[in-house]
Formats: C-alpha cells, structure tokens, sequence
C-alpha cells in the first residue's frame, strides 16, 4: 500500500482545540520577474490597480488603502472598495482610518528611543528600574534590559492578547495600561538575551515605560511627540476614540456587519493604532529622510534610526530577527536579496503591511479589511515587479557535512510562542536533513552553512547553538519565533530504546504529554481503560474539564467525570447504551479509533474515501474510523497487512503502548510514515 501523508488536519485540531496566535505562513516560491519595472508614479498607480483588481483579491478585501513612497515624495496613494456597502462610501487614503495592529510597535520604539535620545533611558538598563519596584521572577543572573525588550529577547513566557482584551460591550470597563501591566507579567523561562520570540508583551512594557519616564499619558505622549511633528493628523492609540467611529466597516462571512470593538488597555502600545495612508506616507518620508521630517525637525537622532534600522538579532547572518521596531520581511525569500525592514499586523478584521528599502529610498504601507494574507502578496508582487532578483542564503557550494555530523540536528522542536508547532528534523543518509510537522508537510534541507540549511523552496532553516556548542534553537515555519529543542524522553525502565513502541514513548516524553516517574515501569502492555483514554486526549491537547452534570449515569465515582462529560459535550462520545459510560472497561482498539476520528473531524479534519480494505473483525460502526486511521498511518507495528488486507486487531483491547502510538501520532506523524 502505498503510504500516505499524516493528516493535514491534525495541526488544525491542535490549533482548534488551544489558544494560539496564528503564525505567518510561508507562502510558496514566487517566479521572479526577468527584467526590473522602473518605479515611478504611472507604474506604480498601475500595479496598484492592477492588484487590487484581481477578482480573488476584491473577494477577500471589502476595503483597503495604500501608498507608495520613493525619494521623498509620495509616487502612489491609493483606495479600494467601500469603507461602508450600506452607503457605497469610496475608501479615501486621506481620509479613511484603519486599525493597524503590530505596525503600532514601529512608533511605541520610536517614542522610547526619543527618550533614549535624552539620556532618560539607557538601552542596557534592567528594566525593573522603571517597573516601580516590581521584581520579576527570573531565576536566571543576567537581568532583562530594555533593549531586550526591543529585540523581542526577554526569555519572558508568552503573554499575548485573549478574547478579554477585545471589547465589544460598550459599557464594560478597560483597564488601564499600568493594570494591564501588572496583572499580567510573566516570568522569564529562557535565559535573557539567547532567543528570539516575538513578544507582545514587551512591546506593552516599553509602552508603559514611556508613560512613566515621560510622566505623561502614553497617547498624549505620541500625540506630542510622534505624531504632531510628522503631521500625522489622522492618527491615535485611542482604540475609542473619535477616529475609531470613521473606520470602514468589517462583515462576517455571510456578509453581515461584524460589532465595533474597543481594546482592553483602551490604549494599548503594541497593537492599538488607527491611522491613514496618507500620514503613513509621512512617516515614511521622514523615516528614509534619515527621521527628519518635512520642516527639518528631527523626530530621533541619527544614531537611534540607524539603530532602528539595523538587525540587532539574528539567528544567522542570513536570517535576521529584528532590529529595534522592525522585523524580518516574511518570507524573507521575497525580498530577492534586498535589504528591507518591514512590520506587519494583524488585528480582528485588519491586516497590515509596511516594508522599507533604505537603500532604495522606497517604501510601502498597505491596510486592508480582510481575512486574507493579500497584504504580504502585495509586497511579494511589488517586489517581483520592481525589485527582482533572488534571494542568495549561504553558500551554495558549501559541501554538506556526513550523516554522523548531521545528527547533532536531530530532535523535536517546540515553537517558543505557539508551543503546539512542532518540527521534527533527522538526519538522512545523503547527507541532509528532513523535517516533518503535524501537517504532514515534509522537507528535504540542503546544508548551505555550517548552522544553515534551504529546503526545496528555498526557505531557510537556521540552528543556534548555546554556550556549550549544542543545537539549541531553529527558526523555520514561524518567522516570528524561534524553536526550542526538546531534550530527548529518557524512557522508563522496560521501554528500553530498541522497544517498538520506543520512538512514540520516549517522544511523548519529550513532548511532556507523558510526566510519569521515569524511573517506575511504564507497563507498555498494560490495558487502558475507557476513562483513563478520555484522560489522556483530553488532558494532552489542555481541554478543559466539564462543570455540566454527568450525562451518564455510571462516572460519578470517576476521577475522570469531568472530562468525560467535556469530551460528550464535544461530541466525542456518545456512551455504551442506557446511560452508560463503562469508565473502567478496557476500551476496544475500535472504540479508540472512533474517539479518535471524532477528534479530528472536530478540529476540521474531513476523512477521504478509503480503499483500504480490512482483516474481518470490525464493527461495521467503525470500519470508516479504521480505515482513515490506518491511512494516516496512525498505528504502531500491531497493525499488520496480509494479502492487501489490514488487521488492526479491532476487538482487541487497547496497550499502553498502542495508546502511545495514537498520542503521538495525533501531535507528530513519525518520519518514517511519510513517503
């Protein structure tokens, strides 16, 4: 049979079923346009048109504004769609606000290296000289320093916005910055300084940093000293403002108009931004005027914008982090070579792009109502159509090193902001690397570099060692983070590394899924019971237990009732008959399959028609539930094939070590499944 591809699903189910934040997707190789358009005002209105008439992009984008600035002046200023499609209002960039999201950390650095300028703050200074006395919990001897706030290297555990943060009953109470603040501080999990994640809270910090050096309200201070020098007129961190009731409308997918929102800070440094395209124009202007804007006034020093402007991080030289502000473009493979400092955002019903070319004197902001990524296509078109080239990562006549020097690679690792994005990487007998995640996407990595790698696309793969000379760190699917490796499971006394259920053992172990006491028995032959399977999914994707009375009448004595009726209100189960549960019968291998289908179509996975055909044995109930596990490969070597006919052992009871295998297959296909 021929082998199939893990679940495309499964990363979807880990996305649905956990908080996240959604990671910038890599998009594919673009074709790079053979000869150079010269950018002036008539190509540029063009292109512009030309994009934005796309009919999958006029789907996606019921408003949009963008401007085009190079050597000083504004080449291309432009609106799309209706802001409002009860009225028919024009987008105007003039005049038309939008909620730029992240791109509000460009101008919250901005105003804290004003301060800098003064000598009021000091780039190396420990942070808790300006946190009132508040000690942070870091349990590692190197403070964290502003400039580890600027560079999105704290070590500090996520802290991103949730739902509590968006507003949309207009008589529920903000909190203030300084509340939003301390009710949220993490601790630092990493030593400060060595890795690289991009950081929400950080940029709230140096907000709030700025509010309190200056002695002035943040929003007050940009409005004074950001803002009114650039002529930004149309522009405020004020997420309830006056402006905020001039932004174009958001609809739903049905094309209903989606409520207003206010953000809770209501002025919120790393992400409440509303602004033009017209005042963007002017910051841009000035930014690339060295940050001397339009009367001669300098908005920073020239040593803060080249500091700005500069990659203060980076996990390898071809592979920037950030500077102080800005980002790397993503893909980084879009820039075809160029220098660029970019900042994208995103908020509820917003994206936004602004990438700069120093060198080139030319810059780029795009906002657009939106669910789509027609913002970071619009910076890969316009660099196809004006800047060409190819972006050259490493040395391609680098001669790879030897399987046994490729190992030292080898392991899981776990995305430091979005912790249920795994990469698998092993070293393969040619002499490269292969990396797999739970999508089921698999990658073949050329070595470049003695700590760089490209893939078949031309997307890098960087490593980063720590103090020892030990692989650390990559940074490959999310741009806007790196990837801890996870230290190998130490297994337990009877699972030695030979055992055929090793690899799913110890990797749940690396994973954390399995916590037990490495030193007792395992017991990878031991039955598991119905309950103790409900418990072991639902505790290792964090789903919450259920505060609901028992649907069935035969758990109350569970130390798992709550969980069991989660997974029944999810529709994961639906009992044994009679109101019954069994919680302590050892479930049937058949039964775990059916949960386990359940699982995934509820995290958006659809089962494709199967031609499998099975050993007899199964139920007819489940046969569609065997058969799309056995496509996925989601198995140990219990299954076995004879005469094209598979036997998943359906009425046996399920192992310890089975249950291993369909855990991790759930997180992490194994590389061996996948062709």
């Amino acid at each position: 049979m021929k082998r199939t591809k893990a679940a495309a699903g499964l990363l979807v189910l880990a996305m649905a079923l956990s908080a996240a934040v959604p990671v910038n997707a890599q998009a594919g190789i673009h074709a790079a346009a053979v000869s150079k358009t010269a950018l002036d005002a008539r190509a540029a209105a063009a292109f512009l048109d030309k994009f934005f008439e796309d009919e999958q992009k006029e789907a996606a984008t019921s408003a949009a504004a963008v401007t085009v600035v190079k050597d000083g002046s504004v080449i291309a200023e432009a609106g799309y769609g209706q802001s409002d499609k009860s009225s028919g209002t024009k987008v105007d960039p003039a005049s038309t606000p939008f909620r730029v999201g992240s791109v509000s950390k460009v101008f919250t650095v901005v105003a804290l290296m004003q301060l800098v300028d003064q000598g009021k703050i000091g780039l190396q200074d420990n942070i808790e000289k300006y946190l009132g006395g508040y000690k942070i919990k870091n349990p590692f001897g190197k403070p964290v320093t502003v400039e580890m706030l600027l560079t999105h290297t704290t070590g500090f555990e996520v802290r991103d916005p949730t739902v509590a943060s968006i507003l949309y009953d207009p008589s529920a109470k903000a909190l203030t910055l300084k509340e939003s603040v301390f009710a949220n501080f993490p601790p630092v999990v990493r030593e400060p300084g060595t890795s690289y994640m991009y950081d929400n809270f950080a940029s709230e910090v140096v907000g709030y940093i700025v509010q309190e050096v200056s002695g002035e309200p943040f929003n007050d201070y940009m409005n004074k000293h950001v803002f009114g020098p650039l002529g930004m007129t149309s522009s405020t961190f004020d997420s309830a403002g006056s402006l905020a009731s001039q932004l174009p409308a958001v609809y739903d997918a049905s094309g209903k108009e989606a409520p207003f929102y206010r953000l809770s800070p209501e002025v919120l440094p790393e992400g409440s931004m509303i602004t033009t395209a017209k005042d963007m124009s002017r910051f841009m202007i000035a930014w690339l005027n060295g940050g001397k804007t339009e009367d001669g006034h300098a908005l920073l020093s020239t040593s803060s914008v080249e500091a700005m402007s500069t990659y203060h991080v980076s996990i390898n030289p071809d592979v920037p982090d950030m500077t102080y502000g800005f980002e790397a473009p993503a893909p980084l493979t879009d820039a075809n070579g160029r220098r660029i400092i970019a900042k994208g955002g995103s908020i509820p019903g917003f994206e936004s792009y602004m990438f700069l070319l120093p060198d080139e004197k030319t810059g780029v902001f795009v906002s657009a109502v939106t669910g789509s990524d027609v913002t970071t296509q619009l910076y890969a078109a316009f660099m196809d159509a004006f800047y060409p080239g190819t972006e050259k990562l490493g040395d391609a006549e680098y001669t790879p090193q030897p399987q046994s020097e490729l190992k030292r690679f080898e392991g899981i690792y776990r995305d430091l902001r979005i912790g249920i994005l795994l990469n698998k990487v092993t070293a393969s007998g040619d002499g490269t690397l292969t990396s797999s995640n739970q999508t089921g996407r698999h990658t073949t990595l050329k070595q470049v570099g003695r700590l760089l790698f490209v893939d078949e696309d031309g997307y890098p793969m960087a490593f980063k060692e720590d103090s020892q000379g030990n692989i650390a760190y990559l940074k490959y699917s999310n741009p806007g983070s790196y990837a801890g490796r996870l230290a190998e499971g130490s297994g337990f006394p009877d699972v030695p590394r030979d055992h055929p259920y090793a690899n799913y053992i110890y990797g749940l172990q690396s994973l954390g899924v399995l916590t037990g006491d490495s030193a007792q028995a395992f017991g990878p032959g031991e039955p598991v019971t119905r309950e103790a399977f409900i418990h072991g999914i639902m505790s290792q994707f964090n789903l919450p237990p259920s505060q609901n009375e028992h649907v069935f009448k035969d758990v109350a004595k569970s130390p798992y009732a709550a969980e069991i009726q989660a997974a029944a209100e999810l529709g994961l189960l639906s009992g044994t008959g009679n109101g019954r549960f069994e919680p302590q019968r050892v479930i049937k291998r058949e039964e775990a399959a059916m949960i386990t289908l359940k699982l995934l179509q509820i995290s958006g996975y659809q089962p494709q028609k199967s031609s499998t055909k099975l050993a007899s044995g199964t139920s007819p109930w489940a046969e569609a539930a065997v058969k799309t596990l056995i496509d996925l490969q989601m198995y140990g070597p219990e299954v076995t094939e004879q005469n094209g006919r598979y036997d998943y052992g359906s009425q046996r009871g399920l192992t310890r070590a089975e249950c291993a295998a369909i855990q991790y297959s759930l997180v992490l296909p194994e590389q061996s499944l996948i062709p």
